[in-house]
């Protein structure tokens, strides 16, 4: 996958055979992350099967954003999600999916356009969050928050039950640039801290800008982006929502 996939590897679970030479970080759960120091209630665990597969973030009564290759195979019946939660296995409320809308650039820009609207079968009662007008220039200070696994490589562990959070910053494309990021429709996201950043299980899961207690949505986790599928070798790169509201707000009404 050298050059192509491994550098375009998306982070959610179980989409490549596990790896035989694991890189075990057992401290490390986004990747240097820790546990989250505040409740985020429109935070949800996309779920099949009942456990946990991506991150998604509630933005309406009825409807969540994640990335669309989180869903790309999936039906809605196959999917659940679990919404205000710190932890992925109890707690926050339980929805099913009615509808699942990917934006149909996906398709034919795969893996440029890696949004998706889920439709829940039922309103929640948590309070949603909201989206950013723009995201940050380079050097915007930024949180990532999710279940990433334990451990830096696909396939070597389990998710962690207890969400995690990174401090992160807005870092110029060109530090993506090998994996391809259109600057208009996505963010490279990088860390100040050694081996930091998103791993596999984060994704779906939301970039945030702000300050605690007033976070705005500014990206959707995509993917690596680095030239190995080792996770905090380089920035990762997220699906900039906020360039995506006009097709938000049309798709939920």
């Amino acid at each position: 996958m050298l050059l192509g996939a491994v550098a375009a590897a998306a982070l959610s679970i179980g989409m490549l055979p596990a790896t035989a030479n694991a890189i075990n970080n057992p401290g490390a759960l986004i990747v240097g992350g820790h546990d989250a120091t505040e409740q985020y209630d429109w935070m949800a665990s996309l779920q099949r099967a009942g456990k946990h597969s991506c991150g998604a973030s509630l933005i309406h009564q009825q409807w969540v954003l994640t990335a669309a290759h989180c869903v790309q195979d999936a039906a809605p019946a196959g999917l659940g999600l679990r919404i205000g939660s710190p932890d992925h296995t109890t707690g926050g409320t339980e929805a099913g999916v009615s509808e699942i809308v990917v934006h149909p650039d996906y398709a034919t820009k795969n893996p440029n356009g890696d949004i998706a609207l889920l439709k829940l079968d039922r309103a929640v009662p948590e309070t949603p969050v909201e989206i950013a007008d723009a995201s940050g220039e380079a050097g915007t200070p930024s949180r990532i928050i999710g279940w990433g696994v334990t451990c830096q490589v696909r396939g070597c562990g389990e998710p962690p039950a207890q969400l995690q959070e990174l401090e992160t910053k807005v870092v110029p494309d060109g530090q993506c640039a090998l994996s391809a990021t259109d600057g208009a429709t996505e963010i490279c996201t990088g860390s100040n801290e050694l081996l930091a950043n998103a791993c596999f299980g984060d994704s779906g899961g939301p970039q945030l800008e702000g300050q605690p207690g007033d976070w705005k949505l500014t990206g959707v986790t995509s993917r690596i982006g680095s030239l190995i599928p080792v996770c905090g070798t380089a920035p990762s790169i997220y699906t900039d929502a906020t360039a995506y509201r006009d097709w938000i707000k049309a798709t939920i009404g």
